[in-house]
């Protein structure tokens, strides 16, 4: 089996807009703030150590009434605006052509993750979908990754093959802790090259790294008979 499991957003999908909107919403209904850009909505989620309650409304501690009504706008908003990534329907649609087989793990709740995926219609690719409320622990933690191994029957021992394709040090982090390659999406959010096995400036360039490792097992196959 050769595995590859997705971050979503600022991987798959494009959802920078309608994140900031529903940040700014909550900013000016809630706290009188003025909007931040998307830009910086951006960096501070993807920040490794990060207080959002902070960054995004001026409170030190989460404010339940905050979270409920951004995921009260987001649930509408979410779909408004997003988009995928240029290259990712060719690729996932080649995937499953090679029958390969394909997750997502998101730091989004499953709620979000399953309404986006739909709506931008690849929800068909994949085997299953991941979110924080998953495991209750977010990436870099590795659990959800974890999870998804065992729901798929991923076994390493068996000669399968796996990656996780992320545009964060957080996926990157979590791909190791899982015992899984590490594919940096330098399309994503990210503005700086982050260390991974492999550097991906495009979508298309995942599909070299799959044959070589297939020739690789093709050819350990054939010296060891």
């Amino acid at each position: 089996m050769e595995l590859i499991i997705f971050d979503m957003d600022g991987t798959l999908l494009d959802t920078r807009i309608d994140i900031t909107i529903s940040v700014n919403h909550v900013r000016r209904i809630r706290h009188g703030l003025p909007p931040l850009s998307e830009a910086e909505v951006v960096e501070y989620i993807n920040r490794r150590e990060r207080n959002l309650p902070l960054l995004f409304y001026g409170t030190e501690a989460p404010d339940p009434r905050d979270r409920a009504l951004f995921r009260e706008h987001y649930l509408s908003q979410c779909t408004r605006n997003l988009r995928l990534f240029p290259g990712i329907r060719e690729l996932l649609k080649e995937l499953k052509r090679r029958e390969v087989r394909m997750a997502v793990a998101t730091n989004a709740s499953t709620l979000f993750a399953h309404r986006m995926i739909r709506h931008a219609g690849i929800d068909h690719y994949f085997h299953s979908v991941a979110g924080t409320d998953t495991t209750g622990r977010s990436k870099p933690d590795p659990a959800m990754l974890h999870q998804l191994m065992e729901t798929m029957d991923f076994d390493p021992d068996a000669g399968d093959r796996g990656w996780v394709l992320g545009d964060s040090d957080k996926d990157l982090d979590a791909a190791r802790g899982a015992g899984l390659g590490a594919l940096y999406a330098a399309w994503g959010y990210s503005r700086q090259p982050l260390p991974a096995d492999a550097i991906l400036s495009h979508p298309r360039e995942l599909l070299p790294i799959l044959r070589e490792t297939r020739m690789e097992k093709i050819k350990g196959d054939a010296e060891w008979n």
